[in-house]
Formats: structure tokens, C-alpha cells, sequence
């Protein structure tokens, strides 16, 4: 299937599923993604892809995420089982594989961590990461928005770490995911 063919069939996913403010918010992740594929020579195919797939687990309720991850046997982090949104990440993931049958372990492992991010994580995480909080789903400007987006020019990592850091400092994280302490770490010993 052509790519122009996935990215029609997502974009529908989201609406015949009444989900045009996701819809709005991953097209944004994706010309910000776009931006940073150019900025570091990675593909930008893949990139849009999985930011127009980050999302796609906004088709279900946090409850039907829950249920989808403990029928699949996931392993759920104690963040997502108090949170169960959380879950978004890993879920829209298996959709993207099992419904768009996306098999690039780039495009896949983006979207699995683009919310907390993870330990090791590649520059294709990296780009989705970012790009979802540059382009983020609430009305108006984050406050970091400026200082992100002069950041990521310089490095990827410096600006990982400084949005992860901004979390942590400013008490945003409802309960961080173990993944998220990973990733700072191992950000910040690199």
C-alpha cells in the first residue's frame, strides 16, 4: 500500500471515529516532525507517519485501553495503572501495526514512546517526542515553547532533557512512568 493510501485511511480512522481535534493535533505533530526529519536527515516518511499515528489510540477510552493492554497481557507500568491514558502510547503502537499494518521498528518504537520517551531511545523517538511537544494539544503556547524550539536546533538531546527536566521541575508529571526516569537518566549520563 503507498503511503499517500495509510496516511488517507489514518486520517479517516480519526474521524469517522469523531476525533478531528486529534486529528488537527497529529497533522501539527507531523509538519513539526517534517521540520526535524529535514533539521537531522532522517526520513520523512516515516516520521510522518508516526506522528500521524501517535495518536491513534484516541479512538478508544482510557478504560478501553486498559482493558485492551491486561487482555493482551501487557506489562503495565504502575502510572499507567493508576492513569490509564498512559497507556495511549503502547496502544496506538498495536494499532498501528495491526490496522495500518505499519512493521517499521522506527516508525513503531516512535509512537510507542512519545509520550515518556525511554531508555536508549533513537533518534526517530527522539523527533516524535519533541515534535509532539512543540506541537502540543492544548489551547494556546506552552510556556517552554520558545526555549524548546531554539534548543532542538542545537541537539536532540539537550532538548529531550530540557523538556523532561521542565516536567519534573515544575511538578507536571501526574506520576512519572518508569520509562520517563529512564530516559532522564540516561540523557543526562550521555
Amino acid at each position: 500500500m503507498e503511503n499517500y493510501d495509510v496516511i488517507d485511511l489514518i486520517k479517516n480512522k480519526y474521524l469517522s471515529n469523531h476525533k478531528e481535534n486529534t486529528l488537527r493535533h497529529v497533522e501539527d505533530v507531523a509538519d513539526t516532525a517534517v521540520w526535524l526529519a529535514k533539521l537531522y536527515n532522517l526520513d520523512i516518511e516515516k516520521v510522518k507517519l508516526a506522528a500521524l499515528l501517535h495518536d491513534i489510540s484516541a479512538i478508544m477510552t482510557p478504560q478501553e485501553m486498559y482493558k485492551f493492554a491486561t487482555a493482551r497481557g501487557l506489562k503495565i507500568d504502575a502510572a499507567e495503572e493508576k492513569y490509564h491514558f498512559l497507556l495511549h502510547q503502547r496502544i496506538s503502537k498495536i494499532i498501528a501495526q495491526e490496522d495500518f499494518d505499519i512493521s517499521d521498528s522506527d516508525i513503531l518504537d516512535a509512537i510507542e514512546c512519545h509520550t515518556t520517551l525511554k531508555k536508549n531511545a533513537s533518534i526517530y523517538d527522539k523527533v516524535i517526542f519533541i515534535a509532539d511537544k512543540i506541537s502540543w494539544d492544548q489551547k494556546g503556547v506552552p510556556p517552554y515553547y520558545d526555549f524548546l524550539k531554539s534548543k532542538v536546533v542545537e541537539s536532540l538531546d539537550e532538548a529531550c532533557c530540557f523538556y523532561i527536566k521542565y516536567q519534573f521541575d515544575n511538578n507536571l508529571l501526574l506520576m512519572p512512568h518508569q520509562w520517563i526516569i529512564e530516559a532522564y537518566e540516561d540523557l543526562r549520563n550521555a
